[in-house]
């Protein structure tokens, strides 16, 4: 009977589909919009045919997300080929050409050959909650560093004193910065109205901001150019920051109550140096690990097995692997770091390893390698880490493999 192997090329507004039997010979090439009722249509044509269908496409979200959720529902089997993948096999046919029809055609080509190519599945709630969830977090940490490192640098052209005085991660430096902001406007206003009007905003330490701040604006009775200018925007920009802080305090909470109620949450915050957020990251990028064959698979995704390269008499060459998970390496390396300083076992274990002669990064990297195998035994046994118990392999962190 044989099968029909059909690769899409995602787009914004329209798909591509090109569709492919066993002998690679053109079943279909057609371009379709990116709405539901087109994409049924298509998906209901071929399954006409009678034949086995598999799909495969070179996004996972975004634009590919109704295409996804209309395959999911009709219960099709999806693969994905990533863009690095169809670039590179778009080498082995014939022409130079690109455009969406050709990209569809080596998707669907790239499926029919290859067999191990990963399989998509659909995201549960929660999953897909903390993915949204951990994705606005990063961007609104990028807008805070941007922001702190913008009023820097105005207060280190208005007054290089103030700027090394205050300190852009405390509420009051911001709330002081959003009313005052050159040495000048602090001396009018004095003590006693500093004083009143951090107390007024709820400010800790009011007295010793005050006192410090001051002292710092009587070094400096010489106005810079542009002072008046920068002096509105720092004001602007300081509220602004008060505000990402809060939206970041709020979303850091509702991720800690998600993962709570995850099934895993427990388990993934109990191995030290992984709190809410980072097991949040780890949950949005792993789900729970239904897709990981064993350890070794999730370790290769996240980029911490290393690969083979070796030719002729060099052998037992190995190097770091160049295609992996960005955001489960981030989540098992800066556990890693965390736990260095607050796991004894964890630095036990990264001190033996320098003493092999290893490097900072490679023994940072043996130790994340670890701490995997343990946080996946952990789930597979369904049991949160426990330090003190005895020695087992869910609890055996630090022990070399």
């Amino acid at each position: 009977m044989g099968s029909l192997w059909a690769g899409v090329d995602v787009g914004k507004t329209h798909h591509h589909v090109y569709v492919i039997d066993d002998d690679g010979t053109v079943v279909m090439s057609e371009k379709i919009p990116n709405d539901q009722h087109a994409i049924s249509g298509i998906v209901g044509r071929l399954g006409k045919r009678r034949k086995p269908i598999r799909w495969a496409v070179d996004l996972r979200g975004g634009p590919a997300s109704l295409l996804l959720a209309v395959l999911f529902d009709r219960g099709a089997d999806v693969r994905y080929v990533s863009g690095t993948v169809t670039s590179r096999m778009a080498e082995a046919f014939h022409g130079e050409r690109k455009t969406d029809a050709h990209d569809a055609y080596v998707i669907a080509q790239t499926l029919r050959m290859r067999a191990d190519l990963p399989t998509l599945t659909l995201a549960d709630g929660v999953q897909q909650q903390l993915k949204l969830l951990v994705s606005r977090r990063l961007d609104l940490v990028a807008d805070r560093v941007r922001l702190t490192a913008r009023i820097q640098d105005l207060l280190t052209m208005i007054s290089p004193a103030l700027e090394k005085t205050l300190n852009l991660r405390n509420k009051g430096a911001l709330r002081l910065l959003a009313q005052w902001q050159t040495p000048a406007g602090l001396r009018c206003a004095g003590e006693a109205r500093t004083l009143a009007y951090l107390r007024q905003h709820g400010v800790r330490a009011a007295k010793a901001l005050t006192t410090k701040v001051l002292a710092a604006a009587r070094t400096q009775t010489v106005a810079v150019a542009g002072e008046a200018t920068a002096a509105v925007i720092v004001a602007q920009m300081a509220t602004d920051l008060e505000a990402v802080n809060d939206r970041i305090t709020a979303i850091e909470e509702t991720i800690a109550a998600v993962v709570a109620e995850h099934e895993l949450g427990e388990i993934v915050t109990s191995l030290p140096g992984i709190g809410t957020t980072l097991a949040a990251e780890f949950l949005a990028h792993a789900g729970t690990l239904t897709t990981y064959p064993s350890a070794a698979a999730l370790a290769a995704h996240a980029g911490l097995a290393p690969i083979s390269r070796d030719s002729g008499r060099r052998q037992g060459h190995q190097i770091r692997p160049h295609r992996y998970h960005r955001g489960l390496r981030r989540v098992f390396s800066m556990s890693s770091f965390t736990a260095l300083t607050h796991c004894p076992r964890s630095r036990a274990y990264y001190d033996k390893k320098r003493a092999e002669g290893k490097t900072h990064r490679q023994a940072t990297a043996a130790l994340s390698r670890q701490r995997l195998n343990v946080l996946w035994a952990c789930i597979r046994d369904k049991t949160p880490y426990q330090p003190k118990q005895p020695r087992s392999a869910a609890v055996a962190l630090c022990e070399p493999a």
